[in-house]
This record gives structure tokens, C-alpha cells and sequence, in this order.
């Protein structure tokens, strides 16, 4: 085998774990220490002989960052789409890239990864991968660069020195020049894998190093930046210089009290938004890295989205953001092809769409319910809800289009203008769980496979009909960043709707609770009946659960849930809800749909009254008077009466949950208590009388 531009080989190899390894090794045996992935390592390990390393589907996840000169996916056992996609990127111009099949039809081996996308109770054996079929017609495709491995393959040749004490090429200058102006308060730089971002920030920070500025350096772990420390310290070297390393862990840096001049953040998309807000705080000038779209799990949309929340720290007075890109590739020559093979085929090469609003609403929509079986007819229309998923929910990866395709739960909801792709909603039928099983589920005995909402009310809630219920559950939904709030999502949950089965009592919905997204589903009549009890590790938010009853039953079933859960939230905000964003919580407090009764705690008694009369039209101090005070704000947001909006209102939730008035003190322009308490006997004068 040789060289060819620099680009991957690409083989398919095929036989037993046996067979598969002597060929990889026959082929790899002047490379260094060639990599295997499989399903069971166990046995690889066993044959293991110092030749070669191993991980599981999992672990490629760790080896991010780094470079590989040969891999081998033993995909005979099962199918990990995201390991196949992270490994791929890993290895560098001129390595092989190879994939283990068995003898025979792949479909009769049993897949040990499909238990991971399908719901109880389906067993794998009863499930028809159509993945398995997806990437078949790919690897079998016209544009396939892998090449089934022959009798007289010759190994490869050996590789060059990795990596090479190489100039930057005229885009990582053209980058690194603009990082050490520091002319930005922000920078987002983004590339695709193998473009060198790693090795340009590696050589920029050892530069960095060489001034008086305060540096520092963000990762989600040490491994992912194996690359960016082998140059920075190849750079010192070359400089004869000793600086540190300036490594720090996100939560060990914001937890230290001191300012920095320039803070470095590696892979922050996969950072919760939250937390890079509070570092972009911390330093004088940000540079937030991301690789570019999939691998890791992350949407094309991050910088769209991050970028909103940068522009509202208005405490800046130099050029805002500046956004950065690296194109050209660096590990392996240009026009690659197993890079096109993996871009065309997890659909991670699209430009998200153009994101300046259309000026008026689409009249003329389609409507399509399909199944799994019905994508592989229609793959364009798949590559676009692939891609629209992505830049719509940052954590998308290959995995989720595995889940697409071999979910036996799921159906997918469109709305399409002529051939384009609008809106787009994943539903998954969950519920009709059996008497045992639900009282096994309750008693934390069981969690079945899927079944996310009524295991969620079963076992966090013990609402203890919840299982017995069916559910549609929209566990995705997604517009065009240029079609938001023309009314396209709304629309198609009316359509999601008409298409319940007869027997569906409700449509319910899970996520991460932002004040927009939740606004959404409120005013399309869905109501809440959990809120998490931990922030979510991607999102930094609660996880809020909703449902639309769409039977008379489940409507009387629901108000009680709803009736439930804001007598429990009402305790809970001062137990364990401390950092709960206000505007969120008086959001979450104005549910009513005039069925639900005032919690215990937002009934005022005639004492209570009295005291509050005394508050607002005499002398009576407000610390003997904040039980009332509690009670009235809790009775006034759940009555929809304090506006989410309003600075004034926040001040007064925050005041009687005991919060921090500083923020909302300052927006509300108010001076010291007095102003305050004067503020608070005004709207209570107004909205409970005197």
C-alpha cells in the first residue's frame, strides 16, 4: 500500500476477532502502536502483545485531540456511530482507517450496541437495524473510499515524524495574528477536525507565555489537549523558555478569586453555556474554541448561540466578538476522502442556514408523519433534519442518527415547503407499562429501556397512574434559524396532535428549562408537572417536564399533577431551588388554568391580612411581616399578577425568597430599603388592598 496526496486508506476488513487482528497487525507492523475499538476488547487484550491499544465504543470518546496512524473498528458485535466518527477524525494523512466485518450477512450477528436505542420492552433480535443498511449503502456507495481488503495486501510504509516541526500555514497566521493583538474582548475560533486548531493555539498560548500577561487554559480534560501541550512545549523549547503550563480545571479556575488578562477555552461547546458566561467574566480577553460540527456531539449552532449571550455583557468597550476559522487541513491532504465518505454520510458538512428572519409566514405547508424504513427512501430529507437537528441542539452526534433510524418507538413529524424542510418534530410512544412493572419502577426495583416521562413521574413523583397511561413524547423539536417565530413549531404540534393514536391520553415533552423555550410550550397549552432536582451537565438548567392531555380523563388527571406540583414547588424554591433564575420562577408560578387550587402556601388568613395592611398603609417593619410577604408574592405570581418582565416585581420574589437584591435592585433603579419598601407597599396596595 502506498502514499496517495496524503489522503487515509481506507479497508474493509472481515473475519473473526482473530482474523481481524492478524491482518490489521500484518498491516500496521511498521506503524506506531496501531489503535483497535471494538464492542468486546477483551478478547484483544487476551492477544494483546505490547502491538497494539485498545478501547471500547465508550472510551473513543477520551482519545479525542489525539493522532493515530492506524484504527481498526471492529464493528462485528455492534455499531457505535460516534465512535466511528471521533476515531476517523483521529488519524492522520497517509494511516489506515479500517472497519472488522464478519463473514456473512452483518444483519445475523447480534449487535450488542442496538439495546442502547431501542425501548422496553423490544428485544434487539425483534429489531431490524435499517442503520445497519444506512451504512452498508454507504461503505458500498460510488464515493466509498474503503476497499474490501484482498489476499496480497502489503503493510504501509512507515510515517514520518508526527508532529512535525512545521510552519503555521498562512490561515493558522493569519488566526494567531489577530489572538495576539488582543484587539477582541471575545474570539471564537472554530475548524473542522485535523485543521490544526490545537497546534495553533498551543504555539499562540507559548507565545502568550513570553509577555507579563495573566494566562490561563480551559479544557473538559487534560486528555483533549494532548495536542495543544506537545506544541506549546515544543514552542517554549524552541524559545528556551520555561513558562508553565497554564492549566486549569473550570470549576478550580472560577473558584479563584483573581482576574486574568487572556483565558483560553478549549472545546467549549462542550461546556454548559452558564459556566462560559461566568468565565468570559473572569478575563479581560476570551478565546473560545470549538472543533467544528458533530464529532464531539455538538451542533453547528453553538457560536450562533453563545454569541447572543456575549452580546449581553454590556460591560465591555473594545470589538465585541471576533470569529475565527480554520479550513485548510493540516492532518491528512486536502479533498480527503474518507473526510467527504464521513461528512456526506453523518451529514456533518452543512452550512447552517442563512439566520436572518424570513419577512412573512409560508402559506402553503406539507405535513409528513415517516417511519424509519421511509428515511432510507428519501435521503436528502434526511440529510436536512440531520443537519437542522444539529444546529438546533448542540449535543447531536452520529449516535443520534442511529437512535433515528433504529428506534422502533419513533416517528418523525415535518412540516416542508416544497422541497425544503421547515420544521421538525421526533416523537416517541412511551407509557402502557404493566401493574408489576410500574410498582417495580416506583420502588426504584426497575428502569426499563426509555419510557423517560412516566418512569420520570413514577419514580421521582410517585404519581402512581403516570405508567399505566400512553404518552407521545416530543423528545425533539426544531425550526430554521431563519423561520423562528413565524409559528411553524405550533403549528406542527397541532399536526403531532391530530396524528395521535385513539388510545394516546397525552403529548408531553422534557428539557432544559430556559425561559424562552418554556414560553413556547405554554402557550401551546402544555402544562408542568416536574421540574428536576439537579442541573443538567450540558445546559446548566433544570430539566422541566410538561403534557397536553388530549382526553377528558387525562385533563382531570393533569390538574391534579399541575395542582401537585405547585404546592410541592412552592416549598421546594426555598429548600433547594436557591439558584433558579427569578423571571424562570415566576414563569413556572403563573400556570394557572384556573383549575389548579392557590397552594397552602399562597393563602393569606385575616391575620396575615391585617399585618400586610399594616405594612403598607403604617410603620410595621417588613422582617415581622415576610411569612405574609412570602405568601402574598406566591399568592400574586400564581394569580399571574407579577410580570416576569418587570424589575420591580423580581425585586419583590427575590425579597420574599430571601435572594440577593443587588442585580434587580440595580435594574429596578431603586435607592436604599426605603425606596425598596416603598416600592413593595405600592404594588401590594394595588394588586391585595390595603
Amino acid at each position: 500500500m502506498t502514499h496517495s496526496d496524503h489522503h487515509r486508506h481506507c479497508l474493509i476488513l472481515r473475519g473473526t476477532s482473530q482474523q481481524l487482528l492478524s491482518e490489521f497487525l500484518h498491516l500496521t507492523r511498521s506503524l506506531k502502536t496501531p489503535l483497535i475499538c471494538s464492542q468486546q476488547i477483551e478478547q484483544y487484550n487476551q492477544l494483546n502483545q505490547g502491538r497494539h491499544q485498545t478501547c471500547n465504543f465508550k472510551q473513543a470518546r477520551q482519545l479525542l485531540g489525539s493522532t493515530q496512524e492506524a484504527v481498526l473498528i471492529d464493528l462485528t458485535q455492534g455499531v457505535s456511530a460516534s465512535a466511528l466518527a471521533i476515531l476517523a477524525g483521529t488519524v492522520r494523512g497517509g494511516g489506515l482507517f479500517a472497519l472488522g466485518l464478519p463473514n456473512g450477512d452483518w444483519h445475523e450477528h447480534l449487535d450488542q450496541d442496538l439495546s442502547r436505542y431501542i425501548p422496553w420492552p423490544y428485544q434487539t433480535e425483534q429489531v431490524h437495524s435499517y442503520f445497519k443498511d444506512y451504512l452498508w449503502s454507504r461503505l458500498q456507495g460510488a464515493s466509498s473510499p474503503f476497499k474490501e481488503s484482498g489476499e496480497q495486501q502489503t503493510p504501509l510504509i512507515a510515517l514520518p515524524v508526527w508532529p512535525q516541526n512545521i510552519t503555521l500555514t498562512s490561515q493558522q497566521q493569519e488566526a494567531q495574528n489577530q489572538l495576539l493583538k488582543l484587539e477582541a474582548d471575545h474570539y471564537i475560533l472554530t475548524a473542522a477536525r485535523g485543521r490544526g486548531k490545537s497546534t495553533m493555539l498551543g504555539d499562540t498560548l507559548a507565545k502568550l507565555s513570553q509577555s507579563s500577561l495573566n494566562l490561563a487554559l480551559v479544557a473538559p480534560n487534560q486528555d483533549a489537549i494532548g495536542t495543544l501541550k506537545a506544541q506549546f512545549e515544543q514552542s517554549l523549547k524552541q524559545r528556551k523558555s520555561s513558562a508553565k503550563w497554564p492549566f486549569y480545571a473550570a470549576d478550580a479556575l472560577l473558584a479563584d478569586p483573581q482576574h486574568w488578562d487572556v483565558l483560553i477555552v478549549d472545546e467549549a461547546a462542550m461546556f454548559p453555556i452558564p459556566m462560559l458566561i461566568e468565565l468570559a467574566n473572569r478575563a479581560k480577553h476570551c478565546v473560545f474554541s470549538t472543533t467544528d460540527y458533530g464529532y464531539e456531539g455538538i451542533g453547528k449552532g453553538f457560536g450562533m448561540r453563545f454569541t447572543k449571550h456575549l452580546k449581553q455583557l454590556k460591560n465591555r468597550s473594545l470589538k465585541g466578538v471576533v470569529y475565527l476559522k480554520l479550513e485548510q487541513p493540516i492532518r491528512w491532504g486536502k479533498n480527503d476522502p474518507l473526510e467527504t465518505w464521513l461528512n456526506n454520510t453523518f451529514f456533518l458538512g452543512g452550512d447552517i442556514a442563512n439566520e436572518s428572519p424570513s419577512a412573512t409566514p409560508i402559506e402553503s405547508l406539507q405535513y409528513q408523519a415517516l417511519s424509519a424504513k421511509d428515511w432510507l427512501q428519501h435521503p436528502s430529507q434526511l440529510s436536512q433534519a440531520f443537519q437542522l437537528l444539529a444546529n438546533a441542539h448542540y449535543q447531536t452526534s452520529a449516535d443520534n442518527l442511529r437512535w433515528m433510524l433504529d428506534d422502533p418507538s419513533l416517528s418523525i413529524h415535518t412540516l416542508n415547503h416544497q422541497q425544503d424542510l421547515l420544521s421538525l418534530a421526533i416523537v416517541s410512544a412511551e407509557g402502557g407499562l404493566p401493574d408489576s412493572l410500574n410498582q417495580a419502577v416506583m420502588e426504584g426495583k426497575r428502569r426499563p429501556r426509555g419510557h423517560l416521562v412516566p418512569q420520570s413521574l413514577l419514580a421521582h413523583e410517585g404519581l402512581a397512574e403516570a405508567g399505566k397511561l400512553n404518552f407521545w413524547r416530543i423528545s425533539r423539536i426544531a425550526t430554521q434559524p431563519n423561520q423562528h417565530d413565524l409559528g411553524y413549531g405550533s403549528q406542527l404540534l397541532e399536526k403531532v396532535e391530530q396524528s395521535a393514536p385513539p388510545e394516546c391520553d397525552f403529548l408531553c415533552t422534557s428539557f432544559a428549562a430556559t425561559p424562552d423555550v418554556l414560553h413556547f410550550w405554554l402557550k401551546n397549552g402544555y402544562r408542568i408537572v416536574r421540574l428536576g432536582t439537579s442541573k443538567d451537565q450540558a445546559s446548566g438548567s433544570y430539566s422541566i417536564m410538561l403534557v397536553k392531555p388530549l382526553n377528558q380523563s387525562a385533563n382531570t388527571i393533569s390538574t391534579g399533577w399541575q395542582t401537585r406540583f405547585i404546592e410541592k414547588f412552592t416549598v421546594s424554591l426555598m429548600l433547594q431551588y436557591h439558584d433558579l433564575p427569578s423571571d424562570l420562577v415566576l414563569q413556572i408560578l403563573a400556570v394557572s388554568h384556573g383549575e389548579v387550587h392557590l397552594p397552602s402556601l399562597a393563602q393569606l388568613n385575616s391575620q396575615e391580612h391585617n399585618e400586610l395592611s399594616l405594612f403598607i398603609d403604617h410603620h410595621k417593619p417588613f422582617d415581622s411581616i415576610r411569612p405574609a410577604f412570602l405568601k402574598a408574592c406566591y399568592q400574586l405570581a400564581i394569580n399571574q399578577q407579577l410580570d416576569a418582565n418587570n424589575p420591580s416585581h423580581l425585586l419583590m420574589l427575590d425579597a420574599a425568597l430571601g435572594r440577593n437584591l443587588s442585580d434587580n435592585q440595580k435594574k429596578a433603579q431603586l435607592g436604599g430599603k426605603k425606596a425598596i419598601y416603598q416600592t413593595f407597599k405600592s404594588l401590594l396596595k394595588v394588586k391585595i388592598g390595603g
